[in-house]
């Protein structure tokens, strides 16, 4: 019995693992995807990203300085209604997301990383941090924290 039991979490131990692998590659691919729908104009695919609920919540610094500050599902469409109704042609951005940390614990992860992007503009770096939910089997964005362009930033970060 004691060899069955060893036998079974030998052999369920690395399906556990990759679990956790694909949940980080799913939460990654919603982070990139957001942003791509963004700066597209893929209306669709942006709002595919984040939970319809209204207690969602978005700041973020934006690129003229200006401070954007949302909360609600309703709010955030209607507040980026312009973004994807407008006749001008999308920008072309080249999105880089880079030095993930990221910790799940249930159906609830927070995110860290570094953003750059490059458009017709230049180029724009920030700090983002995520909260992802995993709502119907999912990983859905339900806040968002961006800092753009923190030329004299300081950032403590805990020893490992």
């Amino acid at each position: 019995m004691k060899k069955l039991l060893i036998l079974c979490i030998v052999m369920v131990g690395p399906i556990f693992s990759a679990w956790g692998q694909n949940d980080q590659v799913a939460i990654k691919t919603v982070l990139y995807n957001e942003t791509e729908g963004f700066f597209k104009r893929d209306k669709e695919k942006w709002a595919d990203c984040w939970a319809h609920v209204p207690y969602i919540y978005f700041a973020a610094n934006l690129y003229g300085g200006d401070f954007t500050l949302i909360k609600g599902w309703d709010n955030l469409e209607k507040q980026f209604k312009s973004q994807f109704s407008t006749a001008r042609p999308a920008d072309s951005v080249s999105i880089m997301n880079t030095n993930y940390e990221i910790h799940i614990n249930g159906k609830m992860a927070f995110v860290w990383y570094d953003q750059m992007l490059i458009d017709s503009h230049g180029k724009t770096t920030s700090k983002e941090s995520r909260v992802v939910e995993k709502i119907g089997g999912k990983w859905k964005i339900i806040h968002v924290c961006a800092l753009t362009n923190l030329n004299a930033m300081t950032t403590v970060q805990a020893s490992k």
